[in-house]
């Protein structure tokens, strides 16, 4: 059951065909979900955006999940982040541990559900 229906869950992600099963199967869950290909494009909506939740892949052109994350806390946004990786490299992880973010793997299905509403509830 989604948390929150009225705010969105924002994804960067650089694999078109991930990023659309993703925010299908969000959409399908009852969530509102704005999608980016890039880490970028996510950050043009700030200010402003009022997002639930972010997920961000970590590996991606230009600029990494992690640093997007950096960006987002240096521009004052204060949303939860997950990021999301299709590489189980131990460095990885310990980066995302050292930042203080869940890390999801991929391939994703009720991990992310779970970690999502985890992330984004009220006692968060």
């Amino acid at each position: 059951m989604p948390w929150n229906t009225a705010l969105p869950i924002f994804i960067a992600e650089d694999d078109p065909a991930l990023l659309n099963s993703l925010a299908f199967m969000l959409q399908g869950e009852g969530y509102r979900v704005v999608t980016f290909e890039s880490g970028s494009e996510l950050l043009s909506a700030f200010p402003g955006a009022k997002p639930g939740c972010v997920l961000l892949d970590y590996v991606m052109p230009g600029m990494s999940g992690l640093e997007v994350y950096h960006q987002l806390r240096e521009r004052g946004v204060d949303v939860p982040v997950l990021l999301l990786t299709g590489h189980p490299d131990p460095s990885i992880r310990r980066r995302a541990r050292e930042a203080g973010l869940p890390l999801i793997e991929k391939p994703l299905a009720q991990d992310l559900l779970s970690a999502i509403e985890a992330a984004a509830s009220p006692l968060h």
